[in-house]
C-alpha cells in the first residue's frame, strides 16, 4: 500500500463538510447589521425630532409629554425610553 492509498482513504471516509454553518453565521451577522442599522436610524430620527421641537413653548411640550429642565435642555416627564442599549 502506498501512501498516495492510505491518504485516499483517508479522504474518502470523512464526512462531508455541512452547509448550514456558514449559512448560520452569514445570517447571525446580517442579523446583526440590521439590528444596528435601525438602531442607528431611530437615533438619527431622535435627534432630528428632538432639533425640532426644541423650538415649542413650554405649554405645547407639555401637551406632547416633555418638559424643560433649568438649563433649557428637554426631558421626557416620564423619564427616557430606549430600545437601543440603553439610550
Amino acid at each position: 500500500m502506498s501512501v498516495i492509498h492510505a491518504y485516499n482513504e483517508i479522504v474518502d471516509r470523512q464526512a462531508p463538510v455541512s452547509i448550514g454553518l456558514p449559512i448560520a453565521a452569514i445570517k447571525s451577522v446580517l442579523t446583526m447589521i440590521a439590528r444596528r442599522a435601525a438602531c442607528l436610524f431611530a437615533r438619527v430620527q431622535y435627534m432630528w425630532t428632538m432639533r425640532l421641537i426644541t423650538r415649542f413653548s413650554a405649554h405645547r411640550l407639555r401637551d406632547i409629554g416633555f418638559e424643560r429642565d433649568w438649563d433649557g435642555s428637554l426631558i421626557r416627564a416620564g423619564g427616557p425610553m430606549s430600545m437601543c442599549n440603553g439610550q
